[in-house]
């Protein structure tokens, strides 16, 4: 195994893990539930500039499942778990801030809408190809700590990387011209909040995991359109 790649066990099982908030358990249902929601809203996309919005759920599902899979890999201390944590760090910290701020400027009208959008844009890339490099270049792991998963990236300008990649996540989804898609932008910041407040130390697993049930609001942005155009 690359030395890049080094994966530590520290493995401490919880009392009932399968029934806490934050489990495999909880990834799952979660993964199973966005799947099925993101299969419907993908559905109702009308325009290919519409599909990377509507992917939006999708993708989150398959972040949980992947979390789903770590939990069970760490409370059995099997090998796989170096793998998914590479797989849930590179779709959390790489995927994320560059798809989101696209596909919100992919649904705004052509013109201004969209252009405003383009520091957020900006912002993603430049924050996921750091977080790829980090990604690549230091060991990274994960461990069961107070019953959830704690992800170990070490990385340098950890304040900087933050603010990028709240500005991808965050800021463009409230400058939408989309009223559910700014509501989207709003939970994202009022969950980001909550985790760090209550959840700091495992703020990475945490915020994703209330990130993806926000993102049931994906598809209130296409089923109300839906409901206006019939009107």
């Amino acid at each position: 195994m690359p030395a890049m790649f080094q994966l530590r066990h520290e493995i401490d099982r919880p009392m009932g893990a399968s029934a806490i908030c934050f489990s495999a358990t909880a990834s799952f249902t979660a993964g199973a539930a966005l799947l099925a929601i993101g299969a419907v809203t993908v559905r109702r996309a009308a325009t290919s500039t519409e599909l990377p919005f509507a992917l939006i759920p999708v993708i989150f599902g398959v972040q949980q499942l992947v979390e789903g899979g770590l939990w069970l890999g760490l409370l059995a201390g099997g090998a796989t778990t170096h793998g998914l944590t590479v797989a849930y760090l590179l779709i959390a910290n790489v995927i994320w801030p560059i798809f989101v701020p696209i596909a919100v400027a992919l649904i705004e009208p052509f013109g201004s809408p969209r252009w405003k959008i383009l520091l957020p844009v900006i912002a993603g890339v430049a924050t996921g190809l750091f977080y790829l490099i980090a990604l690549v270049s230091h060991p990274v792991w994960a461990e069961i700590m107070g019953a959830h998963v704690k992800y170990h990236f070490p990385h340098g300008y950890r304040t900087l990387a933050f603010a990028g990649y709240f500005i991808a996540t965050c800021l463009a989804p409230l400058m939408s011209s989309h009223r559910m898609v700014r509501i989207f932008g709003a939970v994202l910041i009022g969950s980001s909040i909550v985790a760090r407040l209550i959840y700091e130390t495992w703020f990475a697993s945490v915020w994703c995991y209330f990130a993806a049930l926000a993102s049931c609001i994906v598809y209130l942005q296409f089923a109300t359109r839906r409901q206006v155009a019939t009107h």
